[in-house]
């Protein structure tokens, strides 16, 4: 058959091709639908013709949205990395200011006697120091008390949120904006330097961008309610600005050597912009873009777009800046050239155009000249099937050398057609073994010990095994000629037929009552299901006869009801027994001892054997007496207990002097011996039980008893350790006024008395610090994620060592750990614990600081060491009582109260406090504090190969 007719040898030979359609395009029509060779052709340049365009077209429409995309993308973080930078920049300006009024010098501005110069040069000395530009003490009532450069006299500063949360405890830092009245009482200064003017006019922007921080003054006698006030100018900061830029635009990082741009606006106008190599009509004092400043003035909190500056477009976007009332005061805003990045579109949509190109015509090719060969090899294939229909069986595929699907397929047909070969000699066989099959179910069937009875539709019996005839005394002959009502005895025939009925696909189990053809009856197990064969419903019936096992249930029914009377009688006999446990054990876990009618002893609860070590076992038993003699020979004087006998009396008389009814309570104090001095309180009560004559009722008291030392013990030594210092101040004056000193004798005494008022007023401010803490309970912290490295390193920096000692060395810790925590309230635990270290550590030596996890991981754990004296065992045991100190030879200072607010801090942020130490070779206290997020450390390598 010629190969450019095969395709006729599809259609039926009964059918014909309709005749050509005279309509326009019918001739086509008919032609593409008979034609395989141009459909595959037509595939074959579809690359080429079709998806070359489209995908140019897509290329350049979604290749140039998802490049802005990405462009977008990378000035939102970089706009988030500006914003961060300036909350650093405000977070470390309220670090500044609060760590600043917690220091001794800045504290003594508060004195009234101070000169004004004098407050003004250190405020300037610390504003410089800390890179602050303005340093400010301000009163409760805004009046501006000194300043670090000066200011209007008798000025107030105007009240503002940073203001209002420091007078209530509150160290608050903030973005602000403030006019120049404002700005003239934070420094003269400030509202020129603040002015940016509008272009050539003289119009001008004169409100200031501002980091404004402010921290209340420790509350303590004889001193002003003040706040410290601090901050930095954000108008044309050159420094801040140009340190933002190359935080965000390192160099070298844009195409083309192209520089970014960072700015800060307020008011609608640049007041603050990086400097570049080359302006290009960039100035400060410029108008934000008009879209943008519509953008952030109709409340958005960001804007992204195009930017004509001077001669170039730039990518750019803004970020509003907000105060601390979440009200819009200015935008950061950050751009960089667009032009590379459109010159760099266009080479790649071109680049990749030509490779599409190229591709898509050798793909073309490709396809054309498979498509020719498939026609061929699809001819040969239609060749054979044709020869099959005309009843050729003998006819094969020849074998193809390509191993393709085609070649395949000619392979499955030729076992297709040998299949069926082996198909008609299968058939004989399977005849043979499905007679095989239905014989092998007859004997099955025969040979059943259940009974199998198959019914009609209409409850006669189609067929039935030997095992149903004997079951009920007829032959299987006779069973063929019965209905099931002639056997069913249980259920009436309505019944019968509405349990067929309701019968789903899984089938019916249940029990009944057959009838034998004698006239007896017996219990059965009956197990439904329905078949159909041969258009015809049956319902299979299977029976099993359950007469055994319904007289073992009944003879289990017995004993049952015997079993019931036995624990009926038995729980009578135990309800008196129930009634005296529920009465001795009904308060537990305090101890009881309860003794019968002949006052021996009963039971004993465990309360009374883990308080007083007297098992049950060594008590039960015992009359009152033997049990009071042993009771009294724990106590740490026998003598002090007099025993049961003595409280009953005691009862009996108290009772006859009030007209009571005997049976109260008096309770007996008793101090048991040996290892933690446990005291118990004594009660007996009487019972008119008739199984209880009486209840022995024990509670511990051990810890109100030790609570009530400790309070007393606290006082004296409060007492004691201020009496002493007030001792000396009093001494010391009397003797001033008494008698006449030269003056080196006179400024000596004098410094003693200072000496020892200064020591009396830190052991007054530690006592209300510790009071404070107490009664608050941590509800005046002020909880924020705070990084343990960052705040170790601050503390490290801020404190100042002994004359002579070397800063404390920081250890590297691979995880950089986050804790939920008061960053001051820390920072003052981390400051005692390393002030303890080095004033115990007199003969010198590294002070070592280590963070990192506890063994679990949960924890953070800081541990600071020092090479110093030292403690026994018995001293790190009270390190963290009040007033007690290790050191009893007076040469180093202290009140003995610092431990405990380390402690107290600490445990109120759910942490713990170690004390490991060695006489002689120094001490380490360690704290753990619960971890809100751990992230790996980058090791120094890791560091300088990303540098």
């Amino acid at each position: 058959m010629p190969h450019t007719d095969f395709l006729s040898t599809f259609q039926p030979e009964t059918e014909a091709l309709p005749p050509a359609s005279p309509a326009a395009g019918g001739r086509w029509r008919q032609r593409w639908a008979a034609s395989l060779r141009l459909r595959l052709l037509a595939i074959g340049l579809m690359p080429l013709l079709l998806t070359f365009p489209l995908v140019m077209a897509a290329l350049v429409v979604l290749g140039g949205q998802r490049v802005n995309d990405i462009l977008q993308a990378n000035l939102r973080t970089q706009l988030g990395a500006g914003l961060s930078y300036l909350d650093q920049l405000r977070a470390e300006n309220g670090v500044r200011v609060g760590r600043l009024v917690r220091i001794p010098r800045v504290q003594a501005l508060l004195d009234a006697g101070m000169p004004p110069e004098e407050r003004r040069a250190v405020l300037a000395e610390l504003a410089e120091r800390d890179n602050l530009d303005y340093l400010l003490i301000v009163l409760a009532d805004g009046q501006v008390l000194a300043a670090s450069s000066p200011v209007p006299a008798q000025a107030r500063l105007p009240e503002d949120p940073v203001l209002r949360q420091a007078r209530i405890g509150v160290t608050t830092s903030a973005f602000a904006r403030m006019p120049p009245a404002s700005l003239a009482v934070l420094g003269q200064a400030l509202p020129s330097t603040a002015r940016v003017p509008r272009g050539p006019g003289p119009d001008a922007v004169q409100d200031g961008l501002l980091i404004h921080a402010a921290a209340h003054f420790p509350l303590a006698v004889n001193v002003p309610d003040a706040v410290l006030v601090g901050g930095t100018l954000l108008n044309r900061h050159t420094t801040l600005i140009q340190h933002m830029r190359e935080l965000i635009f390192p160099l070298g990082t844009l195409p083309d050597d192209t520089e970014g741009i960072t700015l800060l606006a307020t008011d609608g106008t640049v007041v603050n912009l990086s400097q570049q190599r080359r302006e290009g009509g960039r100035v400060l004092g410029m108008p934000v873009a008009p879209d943008a400043a519509r953008a952030l003035h109709s409340g958005e909190a960001l804007w992204l777009g195009l930017l004509p500056l001077g001669d170039a477009d730039y990518m750019g976007g803004y970020q509003r800046l907000v105060d601390a009332r979440g009200e819009t005061i200015g935008a950061i805003g950050v751009a960089f050239p667009y032009a590379p990045y459109q010159r760099m579109i266009h080479l790649l949509l071109w680049s990749v155009g030509g490779v599409l190109a190229l591709t898509t015509l050798v793909v073309s090719g490709s396809a054309t000249v498979n498509a020719r060969q498939l026609i061929q090899r699809l001819g040969a294939i239609v060749d054979t099937m044709s020869r099959v229909r005309h009843g050729e069986r003998s006819a094969r595929v020849q074998v193809d050398p390509h191993q393709d699907e085609l070649a395949r397929l000619g392979q499955h047909f030729n076992r297709l057609l040998d299949t069926i070969e082996r198909q008609d000699v299968a058939q004989s066989e399977a005849q043979k073994t499905i007679a095989d099959e239905a014989l092998r179910r007859r004997a099955l069937f025969e040979h059943e010990r259940d009974g199998v009875i198959i019914v009609n539709r209409d409850g006669s019996v189609f067929e039935a095994n030997p095992a149903a005839a004997r079951m009920l005394g007829h032959t299987p002959e006779q069973m063929q000629q019965l209905h099931l009502t002639d056997w069913e005895a249980h259920y009436s025939l309505a019944e019968a037929t509405e349990i067929v009925r309701s019968m789903g696909p899984e089938g019916a189990n249940f029990e009944s009552v057959l009838r034998r053809c004698d006239g007896s009856t017996f219990p059965v197990e009956v197990s439904l299901s329905k078949a159909r064969w041969d258009n015809r419903t049956f319902t299979i019936t299977l029976l099993r006869d359950i007469s055994e096992r319904k007289r073992a249930d009944a003879q289990l029914a017995r004993y049952q009801d015997n079993l019931a009377r036995l624990v009926d009688q038995r729980t009578d006999e135990l309800r008196d027994r129930t009634e005296e446990l529920n009465t001795v054990f009904a308060i537990s876990p305090d101890g009881f001892v309860s003794f019968n009618r002949e006052r021996c002893v009963a039971s004993v609860n465990a309360a009374f054997t883990r308080m007083t070590g007297l098992s049950a076992r060594e008590l039960k038993g015992l009359d009152e007496s033997r049990f009071s003699e042993r009771l009294a020979a724990l106590c740490e004087r026998p003598e002090s207990f007099p025993g049961l006998a003595h409280l009953r009396q005691s009862q009996a008389d108290t009772a006859d002097a009030t007209g009571d009814r005997p049976g109260g309570e008096r309770s007996w104090t008793l101090e048991l011996a040996g290892a933690g001095q446990r005291v118990l309180d004594v009660a007996l009560r009487l019972s008119e039980s008739t199984s209880v004559s009486q209840v022995l009722y024990v509670r511990d008291v051990t810890h109100e008893t030790e609570v009530d030392r400790m309070k007393s013990e606290f006082l004296s030594t409060a007492a004691h350790e201020l009496r002493t210092p007030m001792a000396s101040i009093y001494g010391f004056t009397e003797l001033l006024l008494a008698r006449q000193f030269g003056e080196d004798q006179k400024r000596d005494l004098l410094e003693t008395i200072s000496r020892q008022a200064t020591r009396m007023s830190t052991i007054i401010d530690e006592l209300l610090d510790l009071a404070r803490i107490e009664a608050r309970q941590g509800k005046d912290f002020v909880l924020e994620p705070v990084i343990v490295q960052e705040l170790i390193d601050l503390v490290a920096k801020d404190h100042r060592p002994p004359d002579g000692r070397e800063a404390p060395v920081i250890d590297a810790c691979e995880h950089r750990v986050t804790v939920q925590a008061d960053r001051s309230k820390l920072q003052q635990v981390l400051l005692n614990v390393l002030s303890n270290a080095y004033k115990y550590s007199p003969a010198g030596g590294a002070v070592h600081i280590r963070c990192g996890l506890d063994a679990s991981g949960q924890r953070a754990r800081i541990a600071i060491s020092d090479p110093g004296v030292g403690m026994t065992p018995e001293q790190c045991a009270r390190v963290f009582e009040r007033f007690y100190r290790a050191d009893n030879s007076g040469h180093i200072p202290g009140t003995g109260l610092g431990m405990s607010i380390v402690k107290e801090i600490v445990e109120l942020h759910g942490g713990q406090v170690e004390v490991a130490s060695t006489p002689g070779a120094g001490t380490t206290v360690t704290l753990l504090l619960p971890v809100q997020a751990v992230t790996v450390q980058p090791t120094p390598e890791a560091v300088d190969a990303s540098a």
